[in-house]
């Protein structure tokens, strides 16, 4: 059952209190209290979040038309992603796409300080960096300094990812704690 106490603070404001899921962000009677989201962590997750949402647009366009993706040319890393995407083996873009929205739901986990969201996120990120010498037909050194930039910043926010894994709970925790999954 779901209870709401409404209560007057010391100013005179309402304070709204439900006890069953803490809908109000404040201290339960249970002694459950809501976590805290880091701003940096906010913004670290929204940026991956919107950088799969990109990946996966990119992918679906590239499977659609090879043409359509010139349009990212003038986007800094993407330069040169209509010559290796036309070169590249035909299940590239399928991979892109299914390897980017992982990397979503990883951010979206983390999003909601989820620790599984970071192993999600990291392995994603991880295979997208290999996945080019399997499938660009390009000497190794061309894939390695065509993709730094983005093992540059698939390193930078995996570090950085990994800073605030103390914030995130694990499915376990989350169990002991009573919060949802």
């Amino acid at each position: 059952m779901n209870m709401l106490n409404i209560t007057f603070n010391k100013f005179g404001f309402v304070t709204y209190n439900s006890k069953r899921n803490n809908n109000f962000g404040i201290l339960n009677n249970n002694g459950m209290e809501k976590r805290k989201r880091s701003v940096i962590l906010a913004g670290l997750c929204i940026l991956s979040m919107g950088g799969g949402i990109l990946g996966v647009l990119i992918g679906v366009l590239s499977i659609i038309d090879v043409d359509m993706i010139r349009i990212f040319a003038r986007i800094p890393g993407y330069a040169s992603i209509y010559s290796l995407t036309v070169d590249a083996h035909f299940l590239y873009p399928y991979f892109k796409v299914l390897l980017y929205g992982v990397s979503f739901l990883g951010a979206l986990k983390m999003f909601q300080l989820r620790k599984s969201g970071y192993f999600i996120y990291t392995v994603a990120q991880l295979i997208l960096l290999i996945i080019p010498y399997l499938m660009w037909h390009q000497i190794p050194v061309v894939v390695f300094f065509t993709d730094l930039p983005d093992m540059i910043f698939t390193i930078a926010f995996i570090g950085a990812y990994t800073l605030y894994l103390s914030q995130m709970k694990s499915a376990s925790d989350q169990e002991k704690s009573g919060t949802e999954k």
